[in-house]
């Protein structure tokens, strides 16, 4: 055997093998969204998404609900120090000031969140993103596959959890008629 031959050889050991390897990946993906699917009857990652950037919106307005009080708090304190006509209640408001300044610092972790979960999220498109478009290479496909929320018929097709701002809003009829 002549060293292209074993080259092409080679690469074709390898090409395969990578194969193997994307296809396992696809498989587990495929295993845990149904394992998902299953617990929390959700498998759409859009969804998934959009739950996540919503839970970085919440901790953001929540932090800012705290700074502000936070601030006035701050403030309040500072005029209490300055007006006071002894020791110990300027001293206490001192005090007070001081342990804002510790909310303040404590609050910065939601910026940081934010960022980690917004890495996570990127992270998790990306590899879903090439793994299924290695999938519908190999396996010859020209469109996308069906979504996860284009699956899911009758009852599961209503199974959303909490409505993220946008959704469209559910008639109480609609509730109403679920109920029998």
């Amino acid at each position: 055997m002549n060293s292209g031959t074993a080259k092409l050889g080679s690469l074709e050991d390898s090409t395969a093998l990578l194969q193997s390897h994307v296809l396992a990946i696809s498989e587990a993906i495929a295993r845990t969204r149904q394992e998902i699917a299953e617990i929390r009857e959700e498998q759409d990652a859009g969804r998934t998404r959009d739950e996540l950037n919503a839970v970085v919106r919440g901790t953001e307005q929540a932090t800012d609900t705290i700074l502000t009080a936070s601030e006035t708090v701050d403030a309040l304190a500072g005029g209490i120090a300055r007006r006071a006509g002894d020791d110990a209640t300027r001293d206490d408001a001192l005090a007070i000031q001081a342990q804002m300044q510790t909310i303040f610092e404590a609050c910065n972790f939601q910026d940081l969140t934010g960022q980690r979960i917004a890495k996570v999220v990127r992270t998790i498109v990306l590899v879903e993103e090439r793994v299924a478009e290695m999938m519908r290479l190999w396996s010859g496909s020209t469109s996308p596959s069906q979504s996860a929320a284009e699956r899911r018929q009758g009852e599961d097709s209503l199974l959303n959890g909490p409505a993220l701002p946008g959704d469209a809003a559910v008639s109480q009829d609609a509730v109403d008629a679920m109920f029998p």
